[in-house]
């Protein structure tokens, strides 16, 4: 299934029922962006051309982009959405899916403070709003958290969780992150060297690397 033609029907079904939402790049994604995208994205399925996957996520913009992580969220759907027959009633299956479970999703996320809240609760959640390893002991988890106790001025616990996200990619030796550990490191660094605020420009100006980069518009 070709991107253009995900793009379409998407605008055509999806966007009628998120108010506010643009779409863009394979995602149809919140406005105004914030420090979190708010979005669903779509996938193709390796195994049939016209399957397409879609997933309700949310992603940190402060955290570097290499690729769009999902790693808070859920997939939409009992599993993928077949386009084969009938594209535009499966699209409107999904905008309605959307609107009942992945609207909420968004909306009850609302600032830094909210993020650092709901975490927790999406790591108990059934089924989990957590990927990976649907921990808050993941890595990647501790990272975002860890980032986000800095924006919001709490400096101990915001290089107390870093601190554990490099100890805990380290145990995995030759399997570990090497980019997250660079990155990680480069913030506490930067915090113990020059202090919380200097810290912060670096999020920040991740944060805006990353809305060019996915060329989003805020």
């Amino acid at each position: 299934m070709k991107a253009s033609t995900i793009e379409r029907l998407a605008r055509e079904h999806l966007l009628p029922v998120l108010p506010g939402f643009a779409v863009g790049r394979s995602l149809v994604y919140r406005r105004p962006l914030g420090h979190f995208l708010c979005a669903i994205s779509f996938g193709t399925s390796s195994f049939a051309a016209t399957r397409i996957f879609a997933e309700a996520l949310v992603h940190p913009l402060y955290v570097p982009y290499e690729e769009i992580a999902s790693t808070f969220g859920f997939r939409l759907g009992d599993d993928f959405w077949d386009l084969d027959e009938d594209p535009d009633a499966t699209f409107a299956a999904l905008a309605e899916t959307a609107r009942r479970d992945a609207l909420p999703f968004f909306e009850e996320l609302g600032d830094l403070d909210r993020f650092a809240e709901l975490v927790p609760k999406w790591a108990a959640d059934e089924p989990k709003k957590l990927k990976s390893l649907q921990s808050l002991d993941d890595p990647v988890v501790l990272e975002a958290l860890g980032y986000t106790q800095l924006l919001r001025g709490r400096k101990e616990e915001g290089v107390r969780l870093l601190e554990r996200a490099v100890e805990s990619e380290r145990e995995e030796g030759e399997y570990g992150n090497d980019d997250l550990i660079e990155n990680v490191q480069k913030v506490l660094d930067t915090v113990d060297d020059l202090g919380l605020e200097a810290g912060q420009a670096v999020l920040e100006e991740w944060r805006a690397a990353t809305i060019d980069a996915l060329d989003l518009e805020e």
